[in-house]
């Protein structure tokens, strides 16, 4: 995960066992607990950019390790 552009916003790549969803933060460079490996629940309306699934601004909550 790092920022994009000299925009302030964050992407990180969520894969759930079956496909592969975009997430994206606006207005943030860093989220505390979002880190490559992590467990996250995530929610929200999933959108199409440059053909591939987004989500922007998605709800989420840190899960426990396995």
């Amino acid at each position: 995960m790092a920022p994009r552009c000299a925009g302030a916003s964050l992407e990180a790549e969520f894969f759930d066992g079956t496909d592969t969803v975009t997430l994206v933060w606006m207005g943030q460079r860093r989220i505390p607990g979002i880190e490559p490996g992590k467990r996250v629940m995530v929610r929200g309306r999933v959108g199409e950019r440059a053909g591939e699934k987004v989500i922007y601004n998605p709800y989420y909550e840190l899960r426990e390790a396995l």
